[in-house]
């Protein structure tokens, strides 16, 4: 991470219009700096670091045309509450 001077490595990319600091950070690192989060936060960080970590999933086109008629059905008033589907399921 430091260069023989005790300099940090950094590159200055462009992302969005952004100016972005990019730092060589060894994995440790970004470990002790979530143990000095709080519970709260470490949630946060769960839902974003998830996100990232999992592969963005390919969905079939039967899959995306059950997505829309499943969205337009709530969008026209047609849904079932989470109950009556656990009844009609059996749990």
């Amino acid at each position: 991470m430091f260069n023989e001077r005790g300099v940090v490595n950094m590159v200055y990319l462009r992302y969005n219009d952004l100016g972005v600091v990019n730092m060589v950070v060894a994995r440790e690192q970004v470990k002790a700096l979530v143990d000095r989060l709080s519970d709260e936060q470490v949630k946060a960080l769960w839902v974003i670091l998830n996100a990232m970590a999992w592969p963005e999933v390919e969905v079939s086109p039967e899959d995306e045309a059950d997505i829309k008629e499943g969205l337009a059905d709530l969008e026209a008033g047609r849904k079932v509450s989470a109950e009556d589907a656990w009844k009609q399921l059996g749990i």
